[in-house]
């Protein structure tokens, strides 16, 4: 159901390599990424470091988010933060009710901040995520404003 959906299929062939591992088979994976359940989604850079999991299904429209956030992650990390702050703008604008919105939410402002250096943009970006995700583990996480 997920994957053959049109945006989950077009942004892993845009974006990344995909890899499926038979975990009866492969041991050494299953350990090296220490695979518990599955789906088991490891987003790994160009020297195999894993820089964004997520464990178990997702329907489509959360998994299209997860892919763009891991996406955004993947520019965070190499400290693109123009970049990753436009894909995470784009997960809040095109998937608001995602479980990935709050996280979106909280690195864009995260994102803003890196690129201005101007604290009045991380406020703005995480009270608006404490406006909309109030119950969210990331609004707690930003709650120190």
């Amino acid at each position: 159901m997920t994957y053959p959906d049109f945006c989950v299929s077009a942004s892993i062939n845009q974006y990344f390599i995909p890899v499926q591992i038979n975990v009866d088979e492969q041991q050494e994976l299953v350990e090296r990424f220490r695979v518990v359940w599955t789906p088991n989604i490891n987003i790994l850079d160009s020297d195999g470091n894993i820089f964004y999991h997520v464990e178990g299904w997702l329907p489509p429209s959360d998994y299209s988010a997860m892919l763009m956030t891991a996406h955004a992650h993947y520019f965070l990390h190499h400290k693109s933060f123009q970049k990753a702050q436009e894909l995470f703008q784009t997960v809040w604008d095109k998937y608001p009710g995602s479980e990935y919105a709050p996280e979106a939410l909280y690195y864009l402002g995260v994102t803003r901040y890196k690129v201005s250096h101007k604290g009045e943009q991380l406020i703005d970006g995480w009270r608006t995520l404490q406006r909309f995700h109030p119950e969210s583990t990331w609004a707690i996480r930003s709650s120190v404003l």
